[in-house]
């Protein structure tokens, strides 16, 4: 028969007290905290897992918080784009008005006029806060405004770094421009070439903006268009003045189309003895000086042939470069655009992601009330019935007995 000695019963029911009391005081703090991991030692793996889990929705959380930025910083550069662009087109509407030649000098000084404001507008515009202390055209240069006018002269003064955030895991997004890529590097003319009429020209000759009609014949040259007249008529000759060679030559009657090295320009109107156009290659321009140089043009007097002739070569110079920086302009908004579309997909799979991860760490740490309450209970009378069995057997005694 085996003996069980006092000692070991007394042991045997503390300990089985304090193993109830431990879990219930486990359940207790579950239903107090609402996990059920609530240490390493309740479940390795499992708080590992959690450990891991929280890292990934703290990263998403993260990137959630950039994608907001991005989309507030987006939608302002769209919105500032899409006014950009309409003031260009008025620009267009208003130089297409002075080119009849019904328009007085007084009509064609107040679209003048209009234009000025219209340039004010564009360089407010191009000054827009990001919101956030800060600009969205100015690159990284963020503690003034990126652009300074003075009368029709607007200068740049940030630089050309890109600003982005990250709004995935591998994806870095741009949310604020160079405004020096936005506004200053826009070829003017037809975008390869530019055409103009010399100051000093007496007679009524017009020069078009000329067009590509081979582009890899272009040269890169610049060139001049002189005229004499005689008696026999009038002849053109086409000098590259960089090379100091004739390109082209002939007899001219109005209107005349000259082609040379891809280049193509078309000429009218009746230009004096000694009269000359020039053609040069299109380098950078702002849209401001495209601004600046229509509304010069919009301020020439017409009081002789020669003047209108002028006139008429520099607001088709100006058309032209205007068209130059509505294409640009447009381009970038819609790059924007494909950002903000971009921005969405990432958005959205970015909540997926959240969801996805929050249901995992939900699933392995969450509580289980309903269960978590009815194991409480059960431990409670596990509890009382080892306090119960220790009181009984500690009042067992010979001394009962005698």
């Amino acid at each position: 028969m085996l003996r069980i000695s006092t000692y070991t019963m007394f042991q045997d029911g503390e300990a089985a007290i304090g193993y109830a009391q431990s879990q219930l005081m486990q359940t207790e703090l579950q239903l107090s905290s609402g996990k059920q991991i609530n240490s390493p030692a309740d479940n390795p793996i499992g708080a590992a897992n959690v450990a891991s889990l929280q890292g990934t929705v703290s990263q998403l959380t993260q990137f959630q918080s950039n994608q907001n930025q991005a989309q507030l910083q987006l939608n302002q550069a769209d919105s500032t784009m899409t006014s950009l662009v309409n003031l260009v087109q008025n620009a267009q509407q208003n130089l297409i008005q002075a080119g009849d030649g019904a328009y007085s000098d007084s009509q064609r000084a107040a679209l003048a006029q209009q234009l000025q404001g219209d340039l004010s507008q564009m360089a407010g515009l191009a000054n827009t806060s990001d919101g956030q202390g800060g600009y969205l055209f100015a690159g990284s240069q963020q503690s003034a405004p990126p652009f300074s006018q003075v009368g029709n002269n607007v200068t740049y003064n940030g630089d050309s770094t890109l600003q982005s955030v990250q709004v995935s895991q591998n994806r870095l997004l741009q949310i604020k421009f160079s405004g020096d890529d936005v506004f200053q590097k826009i070829r003017p003319g037809n975008g390869s070439f530019v055409t103009a009429a010399s100051s000093t020209n007496t007679g009524s000759g017009v020069i078009d903006p000329g067009s590509v009609t081979n582009p890899s014949a272009l040269t890169g040259d610049n060139y001049t268009i002189s005229f004499t007249v005689g008696g026999s008529g009038t002849t053109y000759n086409v000098q590259d003045t960089t090379k100091n060679v004739s390109v082209a030559s002939g007899n001219y009657t109005s209107p005349t189309t000259i082609s040379f090295d891809g280049a193509q320009v078309t000429l009218s109107g009746a230009p004096a003895n000694n009269d000359s156009f020039t053609v040069a290659p299109a380098s950078y321009q702002s849209i401001f000086t495209t601004m600046a140089n229509a509304i010069a043009a919009l301020q020439q007097p017409t009081s002789t042939p020669a003047a209108s002739a002028q006139l008429q070569t520099s607001l088709g110079s100006a058309l032209a470069s205007m068209g130059q920086g509505l294409d640009h302009l447009t381009l970038v908004q819609a790059q924007v655009g494909t950002q903000l579309q971009q921005l969405n997909s990432y958005t959205s799979l970015n909540s997926s992601r959240s969801l996805q991860a929050n249901s995992a760490l939900s699933a392995i740490q969450d509580l289980d009330y309903a269960k978590a309450a009815s194991q409480m209970a059960q431990q409670q009378t596990v509890f009382q019935a080892a306090l119960q069995s220790y009181s009984a057997v500690s009042k067992l005694s010979l001394f009962n007995y005698l």
